[in-house]
């Protein structure tokens, strides 16, 4: 018998977390971060209680008191890639199950170094598997990580193999044929799977009536700013996400053609560049000098006389008020002139705070007369089409969308039916806790 147990990132945009039952054996599918919550409790104190109840609480981490009783029977915890709102939860969580942590290379090296950066030890053997390997976890379970695009490398759709048939989780993912970084999703095997009883599946954008366009675009609209702008003279500031190899990488490829010298300033850019380094898919620290503490960064800004000779890679597209960015705008580090380039490759996630600290951000570089390009970017994660074209493809049994809220949970719903699914049928809308049994 198959059970599915929703325990956090259903409903909700964080804190991924699924538990999957096969018989007398349990797969622990993520261990992420509500992000919003776990920052909104930590920015403002410096000694804050870190204990997994006190997570919990607060609904910064999944509630695994939820599946207290099948903690014995915890098998593997499968990490699907390396974004926080997936693996940020592990360093708090993983030590209360007694199983290795399985991931895929750049994945687990994200976690060791998330480990090592907050001195935490756990127990968890953490054992790296290659993209489009599959491995046994028991003598009646096998798990496969199949390549699947996202915004992060070594992204994986886990798909668990039992004696009842398979189980899929494609939680995050987009179909990108054209990759900057990385490999393309492994569509050929993807359409071999046979006997899918349920596929979990991220469905943030399931309210998007298109097909996220591919990584190349958002590098093409890169170029458009970075090169065809005119930025002699000016000092040129770009923010992304951090984990994003990918968009670094381009961002690296036009410093170099305009003859500037690259710098990253702020830690998460240190941790994931790291991470990359360490398993050698990425050699970004050849091209640019990497500054992580706060004290370092305002020395080497105010020592820097031609900032106009600088690609400046940051911290804080999302406004964050602790971040590089906001100290070089609110706290003096920088001094911006008139028509320096700031550019935000990424789009505001959604959220009042963050929306506030961006605006506030904004207009105080307005005031200081910047020029601001604001969404040179697309999305990690497949919308509406995308979500499509994967469900015809793998053609499961049964489907369970995770990763959005209520309303665009409503509207994966709708695109279910339109394929011939029905509600409390073969198509679940889950809430956390909310156990069901998958025939």
């Amino acid at each position: 018998m198959i059970e599915i147990m929703p325990v956090g990132g259903y409903r909700e945009v964080g804190r991924n977390c699924t538990a999957v039952k096969v018989d007398d054996e349990v797969i622990v599918l993520d261990l992420g971060l509500h992000l919003q919550n776990y920052i909104h409790y930590t920015q403002d104190e410096d000694e804050v209680d870190l204990s997994y109840k006190k997570l919990i609480e607060i609904e910064a981490v999944p509630d695994i008191t939820e599946i207290e009783h099948w903690m014995p029977m915890v098998k593997a915890i499968c990490i699907s890639h390396a974004h926080l709102d997936h693996i940020g939860a592990a360093p708090f969580l993983a030590s209360k199950f007694k199983c290795p942590i399985h991931g895929t290379p750049y994945t687990i090296e994200v976690l060791k170094v998330l480990l090592e950066d907050k001195e935490i030890k756990i127990n968890n053997k953490l054992v790296a598997h290659e993209v489009n390997s599959i491995f046994k976890v028991s003598d009646n379970i096998k798990i496969e990580f199949i390549s699947i695009t996202h915004s992060i490398i070594h992204t994986a759709m886990v798909v668990i193999h039992t004696k009842y048939g398979s189980i899929v989780y494609a939680n995050d993912f987009k179909l990108d044929n054209q990759p900057t970084l990385g490999l393309k999703s492994n569509i050929g095997r993807m359409k071999q799977l046979s006997n899918v009883k349920v596929m979990i599946m991220d469905s943030l954008y399931a309210n998007k009536p298109i097909k996220t366009p591919s990584e190349s675009v958002a590098k093409e609209l890169l170029r458009e700013v970075m090169i065809s702008t005119n930025s002699n003279g000016k000092a040129m500031i770009v923010s992304t996400f951090s984990s994003h190899l990918a968009r670094i990488k381009s961002i690296l490829e036009f410093a170099k053609q305009l003859n500037r010298k690259v710098v990253f300033l702020g830690r998460s850019l240190e941790k994931y560049i790291r991470a990359g380094e360490n398993i050698k898919v990425i050699e970004f620290s050849k091209t640019g000098k990497i500054i992580k503490y706060r004290h370092q960064i305002q020395t080497f800004l105010k020592k820097c006389k031609k900032p106009e000779d600088y690609v400046f890679i940051v911290t804080g597209h999302q406004g964050e008020p602790k971040s590089v960015l906001a100290r070089m705008i609110f706290n003096n580090y920088f001094n911006f002139k008139k028509e320096d380039i700031v550019i935000f490759s990424c789009t505001i996630i959604p959220g009042e705070e963050n929306i506030k600290n961006r605006e506030k951000m904004e207009n105080e570089l307005k005031k200081k007369r910047v020029r601001i390009f604001r969404d040179i970017h697309v999305s990690g994660h497949g919308a509406r089409e995308d979500a499509r074209d994967l469900i015809n493809m793998i053609n499961p049994k049964n489907l369970i969308p995770t990763h959005s809220e209520i309303a665009t949970t409503e509207q994966f719903l709708e695109l279910a039916e339109e394929l011939g699914y029905r509600e409390n049928k073969n198509v679940f809308l889950l809430r956390n806790g909310a156990k069901i049994n998958i025939k």
